[in-house]
């Protein structure tokens, strides 16, 4: 009897430790899947990604952050959806990145279908650091993301993937190229979010493997507002000889950035915008081959031929 009363208790004392505790958002993440989350890592600049396998429990906060670190040396500007953590000598750059955050609300739930509010995310604010050049970018970028070094980028979206979800440890920006002017501030940080908010729309119970002209080209046309990717005839010649959508990348940046944003402005151009979001959310799910199928009836080589075929509508 005192065996069975001791188990009870112990089971209680589990369920009162656990019940707080948020469901897990995927039991399961498919092998293929987790190998694609840990390559973005390799393949791209701009994103550091890994699977973590183990649940993070929570709430998530931000107290953790490397930005509340009193010897990190940063400011700190908060409200109740973002943290801004920023030299000193930023500080008007800082409110200004907060007005951006804000105004990017809107383009990401009209574009990505959802923004991911703290309350979406364990209670967790969006964390952006901004650094004043090269050097300062390199030590904040392996601080935050475990030790790797920095790519070749203006910005950064850090994260890792778990059984609980997407987990955002924070989005970098490198002031000496992105503060250049305020437009491509603006641009860089829309881009670097729509990372966060594409990424955190994925079903990772899925098998993803999503090629790299996808994961960038929305990027780049959510963050872009107002123009469109413009090419020489060489640099067209080349993407209609180098570039296979089936493929998980691209042979040049260009063509991955500039041609991944050609492409989903070429599915505006001829399925409507209203086209691009269903083609987001059916992808999020079922991936891009069913996606093209669902809506718009054909397959990703035949879209393909078509995008290719109407490239020079995108010549300088």
């Amino acid at each position: 009897m005192l065996v069975f009363i001791l188990s009870a208790l112990v089971l209680v004392k589990i369920y009162d430790k656990g019940k707080d505790q948020k469901p897990l958002r995927y039991a399961e993440v498919p092998q293929e899947t987790i190998d694609w989350i840990n390559s973005l890592t390799e393949r791209l600049d701009d994103i550091f990604s890994t699977f973590n396998p183990i649940p993070r429990p929570t709430p998530w906060g931000n107290g953790a952050d490397v930005g509340k670190d009193p010897e990190s040396g940063l400011e700190t500007l908060e409200d109740e959806y973002f943290i801004i953590y920023y030299p000193e000598s930023l500080a008007k750059r800082a409110k200004l990145t907060l007005q951006y955050a804000h105004e990017a609300i809107p383009r990401m739930e009209d574009i990505i279908g959802k923004y991911y509010y703290p309350e979406d995310m364990n209670g967790r604010k969006v964390p952006i650091y901004l650094t004043k050049g090269n050097d300062d970018y390199s030590a904040l970028y392996k601080k935050i993301s475990g030790g790797s070094d920095a790519g070749n980028s203006d910005g950064v979206t850090i994260y890792e993937v778990s059984p609980s979800g997407l987990f955002l440890k924070g989005i970098i920006l490198k002031g000496s190229s992105v503060f250049r002017d305020d437009t491509y501030h603006r641009e860089v940080q829309w881009h670097e979010m729509t990372h966060y908010c594409f990424g955190a729309s994925l079903d990772y119970s899925q098998r993803i493997n999503l090629p790299m002209w996808c994961t960038e080209g929305i990027a780049e046309y959510t963050g872009i507002t107002g123009r469109r990717p413009r090419f020489s005839q060489q640099e067209i010649e080349m993407m209609r000889n180098d570039c296979d959508l089936s493929a998980p990348y691209f042979p040049y940046v260009f063509e991955v950035y500039s041609g991944g944003h050609c492409i989903f402005c070429y599915m505006e151009d001829k399925y409507k915008v209203s086209g691009v979001k269903s083609f987001l959310q059916t992808l999020y799910r079922s991936g891009i081959p069913a996606s093209m199928e669902k809506n718009f009836k054909t397959t990703v080589r035949k879209f393909e031929t078509d995008w290719k075929a109407n490239l020079d509508n995108f010549r300088q």
